[in-house]
């Protein structure tokens, strides 16, 4: 009686979900392929480039002014007092650290000004995905380089780049 009344009980359970699982309908997509012919995204990465040109180039100046600094300090040691030496000593390692200090905050304002110009490009990627998606009867979306196998007819990657505008 027990095992009639557990087998009742599971195959109900197994009618009650196979609705849910029979309209569950896959698509897959390769959302680098498209993210890295968005027009947008070559824009951010030339922004990006003049960005970090700039930025190294901060740094650059900064550490040649260091350099020189260090140089005059090694040439002038012989006719400094060991007071002065001190100083100077000091002076060169709190440059050191101002200097180490500054390329943390120049990576730190690279990342922040990376996430701010891809950021409204990878949102709107997300949206077409997920406008095709709707559009074609798709319930859920994989990313296409995590899934060894699949219906080559539910890739989306094309229909994306059309609605983007992509040829």
């Amino acid at each position: 009686m027990k095992k009639q009344l557990l087998l009742l009980l599971f195959t109900t359970v197994l009618f009650a979900i196979s609705p849910a699982i029979s309209q569950t309908k896959l698509a897959v997509v390769s959302a680098d392929e498209v993210f890295a012919v968005m027009p947008e995204v070559i824009k951010a990465d030339s922004l990006l480039a003049a960005y970090q040109q700039a930025l190294a180039q901060s740094y650059q100046n900064q550490q040649n002014e260091l350099n020189a600094a260090y140089a005059k300090f090694v040439d002038d040691t012989a006719k400094m007092t060991p007071t002065l030496k001190e100083i100077k000593r000091r002076d060169l390692q709190d440059r050191i650290t101002q200097l180490q200090s500054k390329e943390q905050d120049l990576n730190k304002a690279l990342e922040a000004e990376k996430e701010k110009q891809l950021k409204p490009i990878r949102e709107k990627m997300l949206k077409a995905i997920q406008d095709v998606a709707k559009e074609n009867g798709y319930t859920h979306v994989a990313y296409k380089e995590q899934l060894v196998v699949f219906p080559m007819a539910d890739d989306i990657t094309d229909k994306v780049k059309k609605k983007l505008g992509i040829k």
